[in-house]
């Protein structure tokens, strides 16, 4: 339930951060929750900055929490930008993948370069 919950909300409030109350007896039970983040100025403007800053100020409050897990992040940011669920993760994993095959190609590039420089090395 605390899932769901630090998604729909993080992106309304700044520094969202959720911490279990314990109480006393056998096991530690969990009494209650304790929701907490970063009062918003006295001097902010309440009204609405228009779809394209409010959306902006979401996708921050998000990717600026670290409460949340990069999963929950992405799901969050789907769901502010109106994606269908998945979208995004599958996004940055397809960035993550292209920028590994970048430095595999790099890397077998820099040896080819080093072997073939030796090489001439040898017969100059």
């Amino acid at each position: 339930v605390i899932k769901p919950i630090k998604e729909e909300l993080t992106p309304l409030f700044r520094g969202l951060t959720v911490r279990k109350k314990y109480g006393k007896g056998r096991g530690k039970p969990v009494i209650g929750y304790s929701f907490t983040w970063k009062p918003e100025k006295k001097d902010a403007n309440d009204f609405s900055q228009g779809q394209f800053q409010d959306e902006r100020q979401k996708l921050f409050n998000i990717q600026h929490n670290g409460e949340l897990t990069e999963q929950e992040k992405w799901r969050a940011i789907d769901k502010v930008k109106g994606l269908t669920l998945g979208s995004t993760e599958e996004q940055a994993v397809a960035e993550k993948q292209a920028e590994h095959d970048k430095k595999i190609r790099d890397q077998a590039r820099k040896e080819a370069l080093a072997e073939l420089r030796k090489g001439f090395g040898k017969h100059a």
